[in-house]
């Protein structure tokens, strides 16, 4: 079992590169969380227009204004807010990017002119072919990111009863919609290291400040493909391992490692730190990350 978990992680670092660069954002509504993974990688200008909405809080206080059945559902409509806010210029239209409107993608809304995006975005609830990119005559809708947790919600609020123009009988509010807690980035380690240098790494959060409690786990890649974890208890261990367990808001730097290098450690070494839900396995990074993947690489010299 702890193989298949460190073979599970190794798995996942591989494509670390992706995943740090790819921002998850929390969207809570009054029927529970939805986490939403963003693509910038496919569609660069409309995940940038969504974070900036995301950043200035317009999504906040908002509804889910459209839900059909079998379809998806629909937000972003700034004349439901209490108070009406402006929106940005509409967007080119990048849904010739590869990604389909499948269930639990997002997408972005717009009207029968294909740059017309502005706030409004959807999730698809089913597969919905008709909606992908055919060609410049047919160019359907941008697909930005997928849904890694929350589907049941996505579920629950598409069969709710709606009336007139597919808006629900009851409101479906949307009360915050904001970045995934933690962003970790590794400081202090330099690129190359002889015997008798001291290694000094840590790690700090930046960005956004976090909200709630949770696990610091940290490995290295050794130049073998072997994977070694920060223990609690500052060693490094084989089996899977948490470092810092609920770890609270106001710490928001961790030392890693203080080590002279010593003869025989020559080669490559990568280490990786993630922030994952309280409790939760390493095996389930899925749906339990919490944070981008920092990384920093060194390389150790017998010298």
């Amino acid at each position: 079992m702890k193989k298949y978990f460190a073979l599970s992680l190794f798995l996942l670092l591989a494509v670390s590169s992706i995943v740090h660069s790819a921002p998850f954002v929390d969207i809570q509504t009054d029927k529970g969380s939805i986490t939403v993974e963003l693509l910038p990688d496919k569609a660069p200008i409309t995940v940038a227009n969504f974070l900036s909405y995301v950043d200035s809080g317009f999504y906040d206080n908002t509804i889910f204004h459209r839900v059909i059945k079998d379809f998806m559902i629909q937000a972003g409509n700034s004349s439901v807010n209490s108070v009406q806010q402006t929106t940005l210029a509409p967007i080119k239209l990048e849904s010739n990017n590869g990604l389909k409107n499948q269930r639990g993608t997002i997408a972005m809304a717009r009207t029968s002119v294909p740059d017309s995006a502005k706030a409004q975005f959807f999730i698809n609830s089913v597969d919905n072919d008709n909606l992908n990119y055919k060609n410049n005559s047919n160019p359907g809708y941008a697909v930005f990111g997928r849904v890694t947790e929350g589907m049941d919600v996505v579920d629950s609020i598409s069969v709710v009863k709606t009336g007139l123009g597919d808006v629900p009988n009851e409101e479906v509010t949307i009360s915050t919609v904001r970045p995934r807690e933690g962003d970790l980035v590794f400081n202090g380690l330099q690129k190359k290291y002889a015997v008798g240098d001291k290694i000094n790494l840590s790690l700090k959060e930046s960005g956004m400040k976090r909200e709630i409690a949770l696990d610091l786990w940290v490995a290295v890649l050794l130049p073998n493909g072997n994977f070694l974890y920060l223990s609690k208890d500052g060693s490094f261990s084989t089996s899977t391992s948490i470092y810092k367990s609920a770890v609270k808001v106001e710490e928001t730097s961790h030392q890693v490692l203080t080590l002279t290098v010593p003869k025989g450690l020559g080669g490559q070494y990568t280490f990786y730190a993630i922030f994952n839900r309280v409790g939760a396995d390493i095996s389930d990074l899925t749906h339990s990350l919490r944070s981008n993947i920092a990384s920093s690489k060194t390389s150790l010299t017998n010298k």
